[in-house]
C-alpha cells in the first residue's frame, strides 16, 4: 500500500464541475493499493498516517466553520531579577520543524484513491499498472482503510473523493511539504526474466548471486542469515587447502629429482 502524503493549508476535490469535498488545515493523502495488500498494510498506513510529523510546534488548526489558522508562537514569562524587584518579560520561544502530527493540530484528512501509484514505466512509455488492485477488490479495501482511520481519530474530520470518478484535486500545498509512504518498503517481489528482462538484466550484472527476502510484517524487513559469509569462508578454507596441497606436491617432486 502506498500513500503520498501533502501537508496544505487547504484542499479540495471536484467531480463534473462540481465540489464534494473540502478540508482546511491538514493533509491531503493519495492512497493506492496493491495486489497483494491485506489488513495489516491498512492497520500500518492508518497508524503512519497519523503520527508522522510534518507540522511546525506553532501550528494549530481551527475548526470552526470556514475558518483555519495557525496558532502564533507561544509566550512564556522570563523572570529576572532587576535591583530588588522582579520583571516579567515576553520572550517568543521560536518554532520548532517537524514537531506536531495532524493529530497534534487535531487538523482534518483528505484522502484521494489513486491507483496510478502502482503504474510503472521502466519499459515502454505507455504506463503500466498490472500491481495496482482491481476496481471492485481496491474499492472494497478503500473503504474499509476509510472506516479504520476515521475509528482511529475524529470521523467528522475525514473527507473522501470519490472512488473510481475523474477527479480534480485542488490543494495549497504548505512548504511545500510531501512524503511518500509504502507499507512494503523493505518488501521487493523477485524480478525474473520473463516478468522484467530490462531489470533482470541490470540487476544480475550488479548481483550476480541476488537474496530475495520475504517479510510478514508491512514496514519491517526480515533480517538475513549468515550463509553468504559462511560459504565464503568455506570457500576461503577450501583455497588454502588446494594451495598447502599444491606446495606438498612440488616439494616431493623436488625431492625425487
Amino acid at each position: 500500500m502506498r500513500a503520498v502524503l501533502q501537508r496544505v493549508l487547504q484542499a479540495s476535490v471536484e467531480v463534473n464541475g462540481q465540489q464534494i469535498s473540502k478540508i482546511r488545515q491538514g493533509l491531503c493523502v493519495l492512497i493506492g493499493l496493491s495486489i497483494d495488500d491485506t489488513p495489516a498494510d491498512l492497520d500500518f498506513m492508518v497508524k503512519k498516517l497519523l503520527s508522522v510529523r510534518v507540522f511546525d510546534s506553532n501550528q494549530h488548526a481551527l475548526l470552526s466553520p470556514g475558518t483555519t489558522m495557525i496558532r502564533p508562537p507561544r509566550e512564556q514569562k522570563e523572570i529576572t531579577q532587576a535591583n530588588e524587584g522582579v520583571e516579567a518579560v515576553d520572550v517568543e520561544e521560536p518554532a520548532k520543524m517537524w514537531a506536531k502530527s495532524v493529530v497534534d493540530i487535531e487538523g482534518e484528512i483528505l484522502c484521494v484513491s489513486q491507483f496510478t501509484l502502482y503504474g510503472s514505466v521502466i519499459k515502454g512509455s505507455k504506463p503500466d499498472f498490472h500491481l495496482s488492485m482491481k476496481s471492485q477488490a481496491s474499492k472494497q479495501m478503500y473503504l474499509d482503510f476509510l472506516d479504520r482511520l476515521k475509528k482511529a481519530y475524529q470521523p467528522d474530520r475525514i473527507k473522501d473523493g470519490e472512488f473510481g470518478a475523474m477527479m480534480l484535486v485542488n490543494i495549497a500545498n504548505d512548504g511545500p511539504v510531501t512524503l511518500e509512504l509504502d507499507s512494503r518498503k523493505f518488501e521487493y517481489s523477485p524480478i525474473t526474466h520473463q516478468s522484467n528482462p530490462a531489470v533482470f538484466k541490470a540487476l544480475k550484472a550488479a548481483n550476480p548471486n541476488p537474496k530475495h527476502g520475504k517479510s510478514g510484517k508491512p514496514g519491517n524487513p526480515e533480517k538475513q542469515g549468515s550463509s553468504e559469509k559462511q560459504g565464503q569462508e568455506k570457500q576461503d578454507r577450501d583455497q588454502e587447502k588446494g594451495n598447502e596441497d599444491a606446495k606438498g606436491e612440488r616439494e616431493r617432486t623436488c625431492g625425487d629429482v
